[in-house]
């Protein structure tokens, strides 16, 4: 694992925020889903990705997963 003790506070903060950016992005998508009147399930679909998006930058960061 990456060497997590000498960060700073600022280097923790942008990661948090570029680690929620794809759940941040389906959040917004999920929104517009349900301004645009258009079926919940394309929202949720959206939601789901977004999750998996992060939790694939937050696994490649830690090298977690069958490839490393």
């Amino acid at each position: 694992m990456p060497d997590d003790n000498n960060i700073s506070e600022g280097e923790w903060v942008r990661r948090i925020l570029i680690w929620t950016l794809p759940l941040d992005l389906g959040l917004i998508g999920f929104v517009a889903v349900l301004l645009a009147g258009w079926e919940l399930w394309t929202g949720i679909g959206l939601l789901i990705a977004g999750a998996l998006g992060s939790l694939m930058l937050i696994g490649n960061h830690y090298r977690i997963g069958p490839d490393r």
